[in-house]
């Protein structure tokens, strides 16, 4: 291809082109630019030749275009976490020109580029006065379009040369040229112009208006102002320069611009942000959730979470001081998880998904099963004898028994322990694994779940808030839809509610407070109206901490509506050892009276329970001490296989391996009651 065919040549030969040399305009005519340019070709003898640019579509450039980061947005698309997962490259979602700030545009083209909708790839006016000046002078003048930019953008040959103070040859100049040219045929000036925003570098590892933009000043690209367009279109010649240097050329931008006034501004914001650290994430609601699941680069997951739920829970769990708290809520209705906050610092571990050793959390569920079978009512008394922690508890001022209710409320290891006891077997371990627990997870002793974490937890105490219908959580759209099951009758679900209500005026709750973990973290589980709510934490009230978050969230609540299937009766304890109260009962199980010694007895042995076999651990360090006890207005004597065991309505026993008949009499000798029951020792 000859020189004066070639389309650098061709395209601007008609015209003059005026030039400014020392601040002194004149015009040179055609033949003196015909000249100049001869005079550049001699220079590069390479500069004729036709290079092969196989330049991508506008598409395919913007189809590529990949962000650093993964964002976690929440049910109606909002960002709740961002992870950069692209440590090469800093950059964001592809910015519309349609929605960039005009502000930025202004300044670009002012900046780098002026008659941009006048050429056709190169500027033949600055091109010409540039090589007149690097021609005879010592300074160097660059004359690159936008378009010629945007083209040692898209192809490496021709970039700037890495090293500083290198320019690109005139052989490279001359191929970014025809590259510009080639790139105008097919390229409209607009996606020219989005192209050039979206792939120019600004700082450091910043590539795009929209990383720019957001991690230096923290706007989006649509709200840029004058103030921060200048100094972003003056990194573009010098990226990395000094602060310093970047606002004298940002305030010369401005000037130029008409608005010299925003100079100060300009220079207190490029010292103020330009070296200023851009490593934190920009979205910090769900850090938790997004590491778990946030994989690669350009991820957009939704998820079923709630932002402004979100954002609730985490200001109030920050509120407690306790950096390893950690909390879920569910959706009642559906068993979405509409708050995931794994811990109250993003720097602990998720505490939603950690698993606790908690053996005392299925209680309530131990409660309702009992109270579903028929075995027990919230009224039915319970021996407190199951095991001693404490030698003085025998000698306690208190009766041998409580009745279900208030040893769940009171949380009564030793009634509990007892129900526990009772209550294992196949109807426990169906209900354990229908309400989200595997077989796997289950302890060696097949009564009691090794352990659980907090959104199991929360899944699980759903069942009773949602009238006995279980739901695994669902976190995500696209996480399988699973047909609910009943696990509770809806009578049984409503009972346990209320046994651990706390009821008042629009703040109507009922929660279980599981003892200390490992960590050292209490765990409350619970529910209102329309949510439950799993937290654990190391505050020295947690059941108040709990109440204080459900409150958090806003949303007032009510107790729910007894069913047909129970009734409300008065009753009363006989010997009186609780007051008289009323009660839900399934109907066909209701009192009015619960005779704890019936028949005229006057004496009862309250536990062991007559007839039962217990297992005990096989070491004498690990075995629980026993309460014997007895229900009695009279005063004992306990004889254990025919020997004098002590005197008391409570007695402290190891528990011997053998089979065993304990006898109680009156001081008189007169026998009250007796029974026999078995221990083994073994694993527990």
């Amino acid at each position: 291809m000859g020189l004066t065919s070639h389309p650098l040549w061709a395209s601007n030969m008609a015209a003059g082109a005026a030039v400014a040399h020392n601040g002194a305009s004149f015009l040179i005519p055609d033949m003196k630019l015909i000249r100049a340019l001869l005079l550049f070709a001699l220079i590069c003898p390479l500069a004729a030749r036709a290079a092969p640019f196989v330049l991508p579509s506008f598409e395919q450039v913007r189809a590529a275009h990949v962000s650093s980061d993964a964002v976690l947005l929440d049910r109606n698309g909002q960002p709740l976490a961002d992870l950069r997962l692209d440590p090469t490259i800093r950059r964001l979602d592809w910015v519309p020109l349609a929605t960039l700030s005009p502000a930025m545009r202004v300044a670009l083209l002012r900046a780098e580029d002026r008659r941009f909708f006048q050429h056709k790839g190169v500027d033949w006016l600055a091109f010409a006065g540039a090589a007149w000046q690097n021609l005879w002078y010592d300074g160097k003048r660059g004359a690159s379009t936008l378009t010629m930019q945007l083209a040692g953008l898209l192809d490496p040959a021709l970039r700037m040369p890495p090293k500083r103070g290198e320019r690109r040859s005139y052989t490279q100049k001359w191929d970014q040229g025809e590259a510009a040219l080639q790139l105008e045929r097919k390229w409209s000036k607009p996606q020219i112009l989005e192209a050039y925003l979206n792939l120019a570098p600004f700082r450091g590892d910043l590539q795009g208006v929209g990383a720019a933009s957001e991690l230096l000043f923290g706007l989006p690209a649509n709200n840029l102002t004058p103030r921060e367009a200048t100094l972003l279109a003056a990194l573009l010649r010098g990226p990395n320069a000094k602060p310093a240097r970047v606002a004298q050329r940002a305030c010369k931008l401005a000037a130029v611009l008409e608005q010299a006034r925003l100079c100060a501004e300009i220079t207190r914001l490029a010292n103020d942000r330009l070296d200023a650290p851009r490593s934190p994430p920009r979205y910090k609601l769900a850090p938790h959730l997004a590491r778990g699941r946030l994989l690669q680069p350009g991820q957009r997951v939704s998820t079923l979470l709630d932002a402004n739920l979100q954002t609730r829970l985490l200001s109030a769990l920050v509120s407690l001081n306790d950096a390893q708290a950690a909390a879920v809520l569910l959706d009642n209705s559906n068993g979405e998880v509409l708050a995931w906050v794994g811990a109250s610092s993003a720097a602990a571990p998720d505490g939603v998904i950690l698993r606790r050793s908690l053996s005392d959390w299925a209680w309530p569920a131990m409660a309702a099963l009992a109270i579903e079978q028929r075995q027990y009512t919230a009224a039915s008394p319970l021996p407190l004898g199951w095991a001693v922690f404490d030698a003085r508890d025998a000698w306690a001022a208190t009766p041998a028994w409580l009745s279900l209710r208030p040893a769940l409320q009171a949380h009564q290891p030793g009634a509990l322990l007892f129900l526990q006891h009772v209550n294992g077997g196949d109807a426990w371990l169906e209900r354990v694994r229908g309400l989200g627990f595997a077989s796997a997870g289950l302890a060696a002793q097949p009564d009691v779940p090794a352990d659980a974490s907090l959104l199991q937890l929360a899944a699980a105490w759903r069942s009773f808030a949602a009238g006995g219908q279980y739901l695994p959580p669902r976190t995500f759209p696209n996480d399988p839809l699973t047909p609910p099951h009943r696990v509770w009758r809806s009578e049984t679900a409503f009972i346990l509610q209320d046994l651990l209500a706390s009821p008042a005026p629009g703040a109507w709750s009922a929660s279980w407070q599981s003892t200390a973990s490992e960590d050292g973290s209490a765990v409350i589980v619970g529910s209102s109206e329309r949510h439950t709510l799993a937290v654990a934490t190391r505050t020295a009230q947690p059941q108040v901490a709990w109440r204080s978050l459900l409150a958090a969230l806003g949303a007032e609540s009510k107790a729910p509506v007894a069913p047909e299937g129970v009734i409300n009766t008065q009753l009363r304890f006989e010997p009186p050892g609780e007051p008289a109260r009323r009660e839900w009962f399934l109907r066909g199980t209701e009192l009015e009276l619960v005779s704890v010694l019936p028949g005229g007895q006057r004496a009862r042995i309250g536990f062991p329970a007559r007839g039962e076999s217990y297992t005990v651990a096989t070491g004498l360090a690990e075995r629980d001490r026993w309460s014997l006890s007895a229900d009695t207005a009279v005063a004992l004597r306990w004889q254990l296989d025919g020997k004098l065991l002590g005197e008391g309505s409570r007695l402290v026993w190891m528990p011997q391996p053998g089979h065993h008949r304990l006898v109680i009499t009156d001081p008189a000798e007169v026998p009250l009651d007796s029974i026999e029951f078995d221990v083994h020792a073994g694993e527990q």
